[in-house]
């Protein structure tokens, strides 16, 4: 069993590579059960429309009292998946209760050396938070993979973890509680589970970030108990922005109507001098924004925005949602692989024949499954499966050499071409009809 995290200075965060087109991304239900059959096509459905191909872990459907089955099958489904070197992101199904006491066994070591994209809010978060503090690698408090997924949260999903974009943006019926501007990391989520982790080894260090929080059925007395008991933890004492999203099913106020939970909020951020803002789109709601947890970001709270930075801190691209004219419906996978190839050079098999006649020095990438590469390969080769291309590349092949991409039929080449260009590889080409016109077209074969 992996042993508690101890306590050490913030690590510096880590993106994930992108979950671009073609992504494997395992289904996972690590806390409460599923109401059945339809929650598991639902996520699949869900994954497919952004153009990912699902992974359903084999035990989703247990279940154990208010558990998705015993604990021992729910973090298996979790350690296949963190540790499985085809599987590119980890989307849980649902929150409920339960992600916390699989933490002592969770297999950091396997997501630290295969970084992989996490998402999932509300109960989710005790996985967030321990993740964020064994391997520094940015998360995402984002929709749950059984969820009814909103055009707005669709596209601010997609912003966030497939192209390292701004989620999310200016919050038009946000509620301003104390004025200000704040840089930090991005920190939080479900407040719950915050204040349930507090004084253990998985508790978040929340030093120097804005925080951003969330909760469901949870009346002003608690809320402002919770709060307090981070307060008193320590845990507020550097915090430099207060963001609370939605707490659904929530009353407004205590039950005497003296104190409402916009004083409570604006009551702590005045204590700790930060600007607050309250009511953005985040939590148990339809549409709500992604966050990437660790990422910086700077907050306007007067302005009623919070913008998230590109992974080299610059501004980060704004996503299509930002504007609602101009939302768009989710993409399929094949969108996605016709727009990678209007942006890149595709090359037929014949000219990489006569590419190799002439000597030309170029790499020759195969970014085919395992048991596609043993049936054979063009001679000299380098293999580098697509799903862990990112991680890859750079350790395998110089930005300044010419790349000739292949797979089996030309469309994982196309989003490997483009994903490369994105790195900065200028030389860099996609063998169009892949492996089967290569082999029709007479090319050599080894193996």
């Amino acid at each position: 069993m992996p042993s508690s995290p101890p306590p050490h200075a913030p690590l510096e965060r880590r993106w994930p590579p992108p979950l671009g087109a073609g992504a494997r991304v395992a289904l996972v239900a690590p806390a409460g059960p599923l109401r059945g059959e339809v929650d598991v096509e639902r996520g699949v459905a869900n994954a497919r429309a952004l153009g990912w191909e699902p992974v359903v872990g084999r035990h989703v459907l247990r279940r154990e009292g208010y558990f998705a089955g015993r604990d021992d099958e729910r973090l298996a489904d979790l350690n296949a998946a963190l540790r499985d070197e085809a599987v590119d992101g980890v989307w849980c199904l649902r929150g409920g209760y339960g992600a916390m006491r699989l933490l002592p066994a969770l297999d950091y070591d396997a997501l630290a050396r295969r970084p992989k994209a996490l998402i999932g809010f509300s109960d989710v978060t005790a996985l967030h938070a321990a993740v964020g503090r064994r391997t520094g690698l940015v998360t995402f408090h984002g929709p749950v993979a059984r969820g009814v997924l909103a055009t707005s949260s669709a596209a601010s999903l997609r912003a966030a973890v497939a192209a390292h974009a701004d989620g999310c943006g200016v919050a038009p019926d946000a509620r301003v509680l104390r004025a200000g501007e704040a840089s930090g990391r991005l920190v939080g989520g479900n407040l719950a589970l915050l204040a349930a982790l507090a004084g253990t080894p998985y508790a978040p260090d929340l030093a120097g970030g804005i925080l951003v929080l969330e909760d469901v059925n949870e009346a002003v007395y608690r809320v402002d108990r919770m709060l307090r008991q981070l307060r008193l933890a320590g845990m507020l004492d550097a915090v430099r922005g207060l963001v609370f999203g939605q707490c659904t099913d929530c009353p407004a106020e205590s039950d005497d109507g003296a104190r409402q939970l916009d004083d409570v909020l604006a009551e702590l951020a005045d204590e700790l001098a930060i600007p607050c803002l309250a009511g953005v789109p985040v939590g148990h709601v339809d549409e709500q924004w992604t966050i990437p947890l660790g990422a910086a970001a700077v907050l306007d709270a007067a302005a009623g925005r919070l913008d998230v930075l590109a992974p080299n801190g610059r501004p980060a691209p704004v996503a299509a949602h930002h504007h609602p004219e101009e939302c768009m419906t989710p993409k399929s996978g094949m969108d996605l692989i016709d727009e990678a190839k209007r942006r890149i050079r595709e090359v037929s098999p014949r000219e990489v024949q006569e590419m190799q006649r002439r000597g030309d020095d170029a790499v020759y990438l195969d970014v085919r499954e395992p048991n596609e590469w043993n049936l054979g390969r063009i001679p000299g080769a380098v293999h580098i499966p697509r799903g862990t291309l990112e991680t890859k590349i750079e350790q395998a092949i110089p930005r300044g050499r010419e790349i000739v991409i292949y797979c089996a039929g030309g469309n994982r080449s196309a989003l490997a071409a483009d994903t490369l260009q994105q790195m900065g590889y200028a030389k860099v080409s996609s063998m169009s009809g892949g492996w089967r016109e290569w082999v029709q077209s007479g090319g050599a074969v080894e193996g």
